[in-house]
């Protein structure tokens, strides 16, 4: 019943609180099916998560080194001085964000400001997240008492790292998206995470034996 559900993009739990609870489930602005919160996109609930999944994210951080050389004809020494500049390289990519990119020409002026202050919301709330976050990660061994070393014992390390580039990329997919919101729906739906686990080995073997 629940992978039936699950299907039609609406789990158990929020089908039933929708009877009593308000904005439980929505209609996805691009294939007009019926979601809930658990099946709604990670990149934009206004549509499905099978609608708005295909988009990744590529940053890179490119570090630059120059070395400037000076003449004193006083001393006839060269003097060589390194400096190091740091670019920092975002963008998106994805079928999905090519079609969004290309419906921003065609908004009136109207649905432009809509648009702009409805994402910047959005934006705002994920911003103050990601700082609570951070903060926690930050804070996460206060109150933990520090070991002190050996008496007699000297810890002398040298470090030397140069970074020239670093890349990083996060990737949505539809597959991994669908599969993801199916695990959210079933947890809240009250499922044991150990039985989901079993769920998932049981259907790996049969796979294996199928092949």
């Amino acid at each position: 019943m629940e992978l039936t559900q699950a299907t039609s993009k609406t789990c158990r739990a929020c089908l039933e609180s929708n009877l009593t609870e308000d904005i439980k489930l929505a209609r996805c602005a691009k294939c007009n099916s019926v979601y809930c919160i658990h099946f709604a996109s990670k990149l934009d609930p206004s549509q499905c998560v099978e609608c708005l999944a295909d988009v990744s994210l590529y940053k890179e951080v490119i570090t630059k080194s120059y070395i400037h050389e000076s003449y004193n004809e006083e001393t006839d020494t060269v003097t060589t001085t390194e400096y190091k500049r740091k670019a920092r390289s975002i963008r998106l990519e994805g079928m999905d964000w090519l079609f969004a990119q290309r419906k921003i020409h065609t908004l009136t002026d109207e649905s432009l400001e809509l648009a702009i202050e409805y994402h910047r919301e959005i934006l705002s709330g994920m911003l103050a997240e990601r700082e609570q976050r951070r903060a926690e990660y930050r804070h996460r061994y206060a109150g933990v008492k520090e070991v002190p070393s050996p008496s007699g014992s000297v810890d002398k390390s040298l470090q030397t790292n140069t970074t020239v580039k670093r890349t990083r990329t996060i990737s949505s997919t539809k597959a991994a998206a669908t599969a993801d919101s199916i695990l959210q729906s079933m947890l809240a739906g009250g499922a044991d995470i150990s039985k989901i686990m079993e769920m998932l080995e049981k259907a790996s073997k049969g796979g294996v034996k199928n092949g």
